[in-house]
């Protein structure tokens, strides 16, 4: 069994479930926005049509042109104003809009275009949906991945001191991009494979001994683990050492063994006897 720590796994389950919440967060709000005005537009028993038109535009944070257009109405003579529930890029237009309003009380009023917004935030609802599904689904690949770890520490091969290289993930966290360790393993049948590692959320990028060590069930190399350092509960063996046969620079394991003793030297003159060591 080995020492493997799975903190920054975790992390990434935190991560997600950070993502699940914001997303639940604006759904809520673009749920509530369109119930709110479903019923109020169900209050609305009359119609007319509008009498004139302010577009009221004005320019967001990034320079695009909002409308917010205030709609004038008129019922039994008297003028009403009629705003706009929410603010669009898309121009009201110069045609005469429908305006829905309550008869007992003319002043409570729904513009078409704000009818028509109200659709395609329920539309725009979606995304939200879409950003939980990703994260409800990276959540449970996480616990699968989790209990992969665990089996792993049963059964897998430890294998120390690869070298290693970072490369981006499609992580992006507060506008930087989390790294993954990424590894050219050679299998025992020759066949060299690459293996990715999970995406740094500890943004941890190396070690002290600059290596990694990866755990791996070699009868199936899509069965790993990487990161930097594992060690053997019972203590390391020299044979969980990888030995990287591209490199010619003997590695601490060789320089510990014993070197043979230099032999004497031979004289190649018949009449001088060889040096006798004493």
């Amino acid at each position: 069994m080995y020492d493997i720590n799975i903190k920054n796994v975790k992390k990434g389950k935190k991560f997600n479930w950070i993502f699940i919440g914001a997303g639940l967060f604006f759904l809520a709000i673009m749920l509530g926005i369109f119930f709110s005005s479903f019923v109020t537009r169900n209050s609305l028993d009359a119609e007319t049509k509008s009498i004139s038109t302010n577009p009221n535009r004005h320019e967001d944070s990034d320079g695009d042109t909002i409308y917010s257009p205030i709609f004038t109405y008129e019922v039994d003579g008297k003028q009403y104003t009629c705003a706009s529930g929410a603010s669009s890029s898309i121009g009201p237009g110069d045609e005469p809009r429908t305006i829905h309003y309550n008869s007992k009380d003319p002043s409570k009023c729904m513009s078409d275009y704000s009818e028509n917004i109200n659709w395609l935030l329920l539309i725009f609802g979606l995304l939200p949906v879409i950003f939980i599904v990703i994260g409800v689904n990276m959540n449970l690949k996480i616990a699968k991945h989790i209990k992969q770890i665990e089996t792993l520490n049963q059964t897998g091969k430890l294998v120390k001191n690869l070298p290693y290289r970072l490369e981006e993930s499609n992580i992006v966290i507060n506008n930087q991009r989390i790294m993954k360790i990424v590894v050219d393993y050679r299998m025992p049948n020759g066949q060299t494979v690459t293996l990715e590692g999970d995406p740094r959320y500890d943004r941890k990028e190396s070690d002290e001994d600059g290596r990694v060590d990866l755990v791996i069930d070699e009868s199936d190399p899509k069965n790993y683990y990487l990161d930097f350092e594992i060690n053997r509960l019972s203590g390391n063996r020299s044979d969980d050492y990888y030995i990287d046969p591209n490199e010619s620079a003997s590695s601490p394991e060789t320089e510990s063994l014993p070197q043979p003793e230099p032999q004497p030297e031979q004289s190649s003159d018949p009449n001088i006897p060889p040096a006798i060591k004493i």
